[in-house]
């Protein structure tokens, strides 16, 4: 029933058979001559809010899917086949690079060619989940955040690939040890069939830390130090002078990330201030005075060793500055100190699955 289709869902049912011939299953909704479920009962307009099928893709160029072979979920992106996107993901995700514990760049597991669109590839990535969905609740939580993503954009530069759009909407993390279930791909906090709300699923610390991982190189650039644009959601100070004005991506990258350290864990939370020296060395005005991502790594490394487990098991808290005050603060810390005690010598959890079980 393409009338109840969206106009940009009706190419992914044309495609359909082609994903099926591929290895890739897409949910009832794309496939030919669906019926929708709740026809069953059609004035029961509560069926068709709790139907799986009446779920819509978000994105015009993105959908989700099942690989056939083992039930693996993963996410379709259609792009064009002049893309940078599209080369820089087979780059970044080539053998002898994509298992390199340091490239936390989204593994880019295929790419698909359907004859009967050749302007367009399909790119093929395993299904992530939003960071905002999960709050980091631990500075230990903060400090593993912020090492992983300093890791992964100094790989990424030491590759020549300058992301130009690294804020928080584009890291994601692999969200399988903290929702073993699995999650609707759509709506994540329904569970994988959508029949029922998911729950908060483990945090980090009890799924024994998650993996993050830089996603979207729709602007993103290779090779020339220097770059033209405007692109991106983070005005840095070098995006202001008009999109004529060469910069440094690399550099740009620098204070893009340390933007987002500084929203993620100094604007709204308390705990972490540890990281601040860093976050605005990362954010000088100037982009000549912004350390690479390499230096970053180091200066990273040299802050962590001086961190003691019993800060790091501390929690992160929300902060309002209409609130708090002195007492508030007592009473935090020792929450905090009576929490690290109850948590010592819990078991550890599993080793965290890679995500390179995905690859074939």
């Amino acid at each position: 029933m393409q009338s109840l289709l969206l106009s940009h869902e009706i190419k992914w049912v044309q495609q359909y058979d082609f994903l099926e011939k591929s290895g890739y299953r897409l949910r009832p909704r794309y496939q030919p001559g669906w019926v929708p479920s709740w026809n069953t009962n059609p004035n029961n307009s509560l069926l068709r809010l709790k139907a799986e099928d009446n779920i819509r893709s978000k994105f015009p160029d993105v959908l989700d899917a099942t690989r056939i072979r083992d039930g693996a979920q993963v996410v379709l992106k259609r792009v064009r086949t002049t893309t940078q996107e599209l080369k820089i993901g087979l780059w970044l995700s080539a053998e002898g690079l994509r298992d390199l514990p340091q490239n936390h760049c989204v593994p880019h597991l295929e790419s698909l060619h359907d004859p009967s669109d050749p302007d367009h590839a399909i790119l093929v990535f395993p299904l992530l989940r939003r960071l905002d969905m999960s709050p980091f609740v631990t500075i230990a939580e903060c400090i593993d955040f912020v090492e992983q993503t300093l890791e992964g954009l100094a790989f990424m530069h030491e590759h020549e690939v300058a992301h130009r759009d690294c804020t928080m909407h584009n890291i994601m993390m692999d969200g399988r040890r903290m929702f073993p279930e699995g999650f609707h791909p759509m709506m994540p906090y329904l569970t994988r069939d959508g029949s029922r709300i998911l729950g908060n699923g483990l945090t980090r610390t009890e799924a024994g830390g998650v993996r993050y991982f830089f996603i979207d190189f729709g602007i993103s650039t290779m090779g020339p130090k220097f770059v033209f644009g405007l692109d991106g959601q983070e005005r840095a100070p070098e995006l202001t002078d008009g999109d004529n004005v060469p910069y440094d991506p690399f550099k740009l990258d620098v204070y893009i990330l340390g933007m987002a350290y500084r929203a993620a864990f100094m604007t709204e939370h308390r705990g972490a201030e540890v990281i601040l020296p860093l976050v605005e060395a990362m954010t000088a005005e100037n982009p000549a005075e912004r350390p690479t991502a390499a230096e970053c790594v180091d200066r990273f490394k040299t802050m962590r060793s001086g961190c003691s487990t019993h800060f790091l098991k501390g929690f992160l808290r929300s902060y309002n500055p209409d609130t708090e005050n002195v007492v508030t603060t007592f009473l935090l810390d020792w929450i905090n100190k009576i929490a690290n005690f109850w948590t010592e010598g819990l078991p550890e959890a599993d080793p965290i699955p890679p995500l390179e079980s995905f690859w074939k």
